[in-house]
């Protein structure tokens, strides 16, 4: 995995945690469809980092 990659990787990961943090607080304060879109950006960053993951372990 090059830098950029890993920047990548590490970003998608960061991107999923913050995003569902969120998700969590518009949840408990009703905000029920910035929750989902919160959720959608949170599923498919997690998407990403696995995608990631998958190809390190392919090239290893």
């Amino acid at each position: 995995m090059n830098a950029q990659e890993a920047s990548t990787a590490s970003l998608a990961v960061y991107i999923a945690q913050m995003a569902g943090e969120l998700a969590m607080m518009a949840d408990r304060s009703e905000l029920t469809m910035l929750a989902y879109f919160l959720n959608l950006a949170r599923v498919e960053a997690e998407a990403k980092s696995r995608e990631h993951a998958a190809e390190e372990r392919g090239r290893a």
